[in-house]
């Protein structure tokens, strides 16, 4: 069984990867591909012995940390090192907890910043799920592809909260922005097709007033 082998391999920039190759040649060509990047454009390709053992990859994050890396906080963005020397502690939570937590491959600066990012994403999925359901349901038929969530709740503000969907007899996606408006913004093709399957009962009656009164004129 051939051993397959650690290499750093780095662009000379912000970029760089781990990876387990049989030989230098292969890691600098998979790591330029990973990277991408050209072959010669490779600043460096350097065996990290003390990652074989993580072989075939990826290599955990505290590992990496160990070993000299860094990483930026994935909630507070701070820098994420062996040392934690240039952390300035959040008043929020007790500062000796500062320390590498890794959850998947994402690192943060303490257990605090970690769950503080849990709490906000079950939150962010909350709101996606509650404009889903309030799209979906003011426009029956329709089916919501994807939504946009400004920070980890609804707010009506800016228009940043936004959902797109589909409708029957659509032909391209109509947007729902919360509290903007009550109304969607539909494509000039598809406004007569969107006005007739969602005529609100109010706008019916308005219409055959109006209808009546040039009748009457008439």
């Amino acid at each position: 069984m051939t051993t397959m082998k650690a290499y750093e391999v780095y662009d000379g920039g912000d970029n760089w990867v781990i990876v387990f190759a049989t030989n230098s040649a292969t890691a600098r060509r998979e790591g330029a591909g990973e990277i991408g990047c050209e072959w010669e454009n490779i600043d460096h390709c350097r065996r990290k012995p003390e990652l074989d053992r993580h072989a075939p990859g990826p290599v955990p994050p505290l590992a990496l940390i160990a070993a000299g890396w860094h990483y930026e906080c994935g909630h507070c963005g701070c820098r994420v090192d062996e040392d934690m020397e240039n952390v300035e502690p959040d008043p929020h939570f007790d500062a000796s907890e500062l320390g590498p937590v890794a959850v998947g491959q994402m690192v943060y600066c303490s257990v605090s910043c970690a769950a503080m990012e849990r709490a906000e994403r079950r939150s962010r999925e909350t709101a996606e799920s509650a404009l889903i359901e309030l799209v979906e349901t003011k426009y029956p038929g329709s089916k919501v592809t994807h939504v946009n969530v400004f920070g980890h709740q609804l707010e009506a503000k800016g228009g940043y909260c936004r959902a797109y969907f589909t409708f029957p007899g659509g032909v391209h996606h109509a947007t729902y922005k919360y509290g903007e408006s009550d109304a969607a913004w539909v494509s000039q093709c598809d406004a007569e097709a969107f006005r007739q399957l969602y005529r609100r009962p109010q706008d019916e009656a308005a219409s055959q007033a109006a209808a009546q009164q040039e009748r009457g004129a008439a």
